[in-house]
């Protein structure tokens, strides 16, 4: 029998975790020859995330947990699930059933195909705005041509893996972590596989506009120096411009005896170079951010609490705690 783990990280999931692992349970028990485990990391909950899981873990021996020292981000939890998973194969999904655990038949027969992963996409989702479409739609339009990683529009992390993909992934251990670009580096055949997204039923969403558009920075910048060829194109490019300006304003004054004062073109220069060179620093800023995090080798996570046993880390409730991620 085959065995699939399915890393399921958790934040502020207190209403809705237990009804997602009922539901969960509905799929898999229509799935024959595969033996499924669930890995629930609680992401720092504000709530009583932590509780649940403990309780599902005593009321269903295939639930494990992992509970973090505090919010260390969804990208460290699902690095932490993928540490502690040994199955043939992996799934990563969220816990508020905008994953539909449905679609496992799906994933299971294009791995039984001989693909490396199983991934989905979305096609469309009910309740979007046409604000946070139009910018999801930028934001894969640009990483896809500024980033040496492709995916297709509408990505999830949601995806079956194979042993050999999930040991690879666990070979990046940078600490500024994008999943998206990194499932897509390590390569492997990959199968995309649509399907319909509906708001959540139960609890809320812990990711607003803000956090999103530094998801999309973190995305780009973790794949990419192309921000770093802009701000030296953008140089060459005013650098020539001027130099054109300044030929032009000689020959005025000197051989036409054209008198240019120059106050508004003064000005404009001064704004447009002074925002430009903001921009560049910023962009520079977000790139050396990203060495100074890197130079520290910090853990991605540290665990508080665990129900898996081994030699550096007791039984849950002995409290002890586990520096994980390097």
């Amino acid at each position: 029998m085959k065995t699939i783990d399915l890393v399921v990280p958790c934040y502020n999931e207190e209403e809705g975790l237990e009804h997602f692992v009922l539901e969960t349970n509905k799929v898999i028990d229509t799935i024959p020859d595969y033996s499924f485990r669930y890995i629930l990391i609680n992401d720092g909950s504000k709530d009583k995330t932590y509780l649940v899981m403990k309780k599902l873990a005593a009321r269903f021996s295939n639930i494990k947990y992992i509970s973090f020292s505090r919010n260390f981000g969804k990208e460290a939890a699902m690095y932490a699930g993928l540490q502690h998973c040994d199955a043939d194969y992996v799934v990563v999904m969220d816990a508020d059933l905008q994953h539909p655990p449905a679609v496992f038949p799906q994933m299971i027969e294009a791995m039984e195909q001989g693909y490396d992963c199983c991934a989905t996409k979305r096609d469309e989702r009910e309740g979007e705005s046409f604000f946070r479409g139009f910018f999801s739609k930028l934001f894969f339009t640009l990483s896809n041509k500024m980033t040496s990683v492709k995916n297709p529009y509408g990505a999830m992390d949601y995806r079956m893996m194979t042993r050999q993909m999930v040991n690879s992934i666990l070979e990046l251990s940078e600490v500024q972590r994008f999943s998206k670009g990194i499932f897509s580096w390590v390569g492997f055949n990959t199968k995309w596989i649509s399907f319909k997204t509906v708001d959540r039923q139960l609890g809320t969403t812990s990711w607003k506009f803000s956090s999103l558009l530094r998801y999309a920075i973190d995305g780009i910048t973790c794949f990419s120096v192309t921000p770093l060829r802009f701000i030296a194109v953008m140089g060459a490019i005013i650098f020539f411009i001027s130099l054109i300006y300044i030929i032009i304003t000689l020959v005025q004054t000197l051989f036409l005896g054209v008198i240019t004062p120059g106050y508004v073109t003064t000005m404009c220069a001064i704004l447009f170079l002074g925002g430009l060179t903001e921009m560049s620093i910023g962009i520079l800023g977000e790139y050396i951010g990203r060495i100074y995090m890197e130079t520290k080798e910090r853990p991605i996570y540290i665990t508080k609490f665990s129900n898996f046993e081994d030699e550096n880390n007791e039984e849950a409730d002995g409290g002890s705690y586990e520096q994980s991620g390097k």
